[in-house]
This record gives structure tokens, C-alpha cells and sequence, in this order.
């Protein structure tokens, strides 16, 4: 049986504990992740926590709808039930008729078989680092080894860091001109992920800087179910000119290699980042997006202009 359930209704304990057994399991569905980046979530949850849907809503011109996150890829349904795969069509016709719009991204074991849902394919790029450094690296493009060899010919020196601060203030002045949407409350949720990581001692931060000490680039990863996300990073003109994030990403890859760990660059459907993180020897993964549409053929009529 599926139920929903709003927020407060929901025992986080359970949840995470259906998170922590599910062979899917991934750290933007746990329930200390979900509350930062999007307070006041709800769920669909079958029997007794054995397999978890979050439902992450908005309201706009009186209209309930779903959307996925700022900083968080993908959500769906995860299940501690044996299996490679999840069913979610149950969990797609339990959604509350309510939510008259969804357009929300779903992990790689959810599989959709009504014809009722519009899907789209998304790319992820990881990158196994079981191997050692070596093996690794030959697998880099020509691009990312010279790239890399810019690099190490400039003097910049490579740290950890916890300053959470730093690091979105420095993409707030960079990248972040360019993306309006994001907005205070979004950087507010991505500082709480990054401090309770850095609690958890999931959180590992590099940052790089040039030989007067001055910020040229920096990353954030988090650590979750043997999946190391490359969540977050920041980049200067100067940083991209001494090629700094290449420099971080060759230093984690080769500080983790020997590991049974995947370096989940979160992949992109922009094919320079894509290119940029297959650089590395990264493989494509797809996971399915999900639109439901319920909308009066009105307020479709609008939205498509």
C-alpha cells in the first residue's frame, strides 16, 4: 500500500534507514539533504518504509506542482526490496491529484512502463576510481593532459578547506551572474549541505590558490554509499586560465585511486561540460526525467508560449 504523507507525518529515521539499505541509495534522498535543500518536503511511502518517494512542491498562480531542486540531480523511488529495478508506476498514479504539474528528475533504477508520463533521457558521467592513478590517467583525453601539464607549470598551491562561504561567494561573483534563478534561499540550503557534511565527515573540500594566496578555483565533494559527487565548485578567470580545476580533479582522482569509490560528476546534457568531466575517463549513465502534465488546456496554451 502507498501512502502520502505530509512533512511532518513523515518518520525520518525509517526514511533513512530505507535510503541506507536501498542498493540505489543516493545522498540527495536523505532526509537531513532534503531538509536543506527543500524544508517542508512530503512523500509517497510504501508499507512500512520499504520503498520511498520524495515529492519535492511549488506553487505558482494558485497551481501545486513538483520540481526538482536546486542542487539536487535526481530523486525518484528508492526500495530496501531486492531488485536492479523499481517499478514507479504505482507511485506516479499515487501522486495527489493536486499536483497538476511535475517536471522532476528520477534515479537510473526507476523504470516507467505507463504511457501516460512523458520521459526524457539525462546524462551522468562517473568514473570508476578502483584502479590505480596510472590506469587512470591513461585514460585521460589528449585535452586533459595538456591541460593538466598547464597546470603543474603554474605555481599554485592546493588545499583543504571547510569554508563553505568562501566557496559560494566566489561562484556568486563568477557563474552565479549568469543564473538569475538561483537565489539566496537556494545558497542557503547548498551552505546547510556543505556544513553538515563537513560535520559528517562526508564533505571534502580542495580549493586552489596562486602564490599570493589568492582564490583561484575551488570544489566541493560529498561522500555517500561509495559515490563521491562532485557537488559544487567555483571558478575564476584566473582559475580557468591556469587550468586550476583540472588540477583539483587529477589531485581527488589520484588521493582516492586504489578505492572501491565512483567519482559522480553529475554528468550534463551541455556537451562542454560533458566533454570537460569525460576528459577525466568518465562513462555516460543515463536516468530517466519525468513531466506529468494535468493543466487546464488553457494554462497549457500559456505555458507553451
Amino acid at each position: 500500500m502507498i501512502k502520502y504523507l505530509q512533512h511532518e507525518e513523515i518518520n525520518k529515521e525509517k526514511w533513512d534507514d530505507c535510503i541506507n539499505l536501498s542498493p540505489q541509495g543516493l545522498v540527495y534522498a536523505l532526509s537531513w539533504y532534503l531538509d536543506a535543500v527543500h524544508p517542508g518536503w512530503e512523500a509517497l511511502v510504501e508499507n512500512d518504509y520499504e520503498t520511498v518517494f520524495p515529492l519535492t512542491s511549488g506553487k505558482k498562480f494558485g497551481i501545486s506542482y513538483l520540481y526538482q531542486p536546486f542542487f539536487s540531480q535526481k530523486l525518484g523511488a528508492f526500495s530496501r526490496k531486492p531488485g536492479e529495478y523499481i517499478n514507479i508506476d504505482p507511485f506516479l498514479e499515487a501522486i495527489p491529484e493536486r499536483f497538476r504539474y511535475a517536471d522532476i528528475k528520477l534515479n537510473r533504477a526507476n523504470r516507467i512502463t505507463g504511457k501516460d508520463f512523458q520521459v526524457d533521457m539525462n546524462t551522468n558521467i562517473e568514473l570508476d576510481l578502483s584502479e590505480n592513478p596510472e590506469t587512470i590517467r591513461n585514460n585521460y583525453s589528449e585535452n586533459a593532459i595538456r591541460n593538466l601539464k598547464k597546470f603543474n607549470g603554474e605555481n599554485i598551491i592546493l588545499n583543504e578547506g571547510k569554508d563553505s562561504d568562501l566557496l559560494i561567494r566566489m561562484f556568486r561573483l563568477n557563474m552565479g551572474r549568469t543564473l538569475p534563478k538561483i537565489r539566496d534561499i537556494h545558497y542557503s540550503g547548498l551552505k546547510q549541505v556543505m556544513d553538515t557534511a563537513f560535520d559528517k565527515g562526508t564533505g571534502r573540500m580542495l580549493v586552489a590558490k596562486n602564490s599570493k594566496d589568492k582564490f583561484l578555483a575551488g570544489a566541493f565533494f560529498i561522500t555517500y554509499n561509495k559515490r563521491a559527487v562532485f557537488l559544487f565548485s567555483a571558478n575564476t578567470e584566473e582559475g580557468r586560465e591556469t587550468r586550476a580545476m583540472y588540477g583539483i580533479i587529477d589531485s581527488f582522482i589520484a588521493e582516492n585511486a586504489g578505492k572501491k569509490l565512483i567519482l559522480d560528476f553529475e554528468g550534463s546534457n551541455n556537451q562542454d561540460l560533458a566533454r570537460f568531466y569525460k576528459g577525466f575517463g568518465g562513462r555516460n549513465f543515463d536516468y530517466p526525467g519525468l513531466r506529468i502534465n494535468r493543466l487546464p488546456r488553457l494554462i497549457r496554451w500559456i505555458k507553451g508560449l
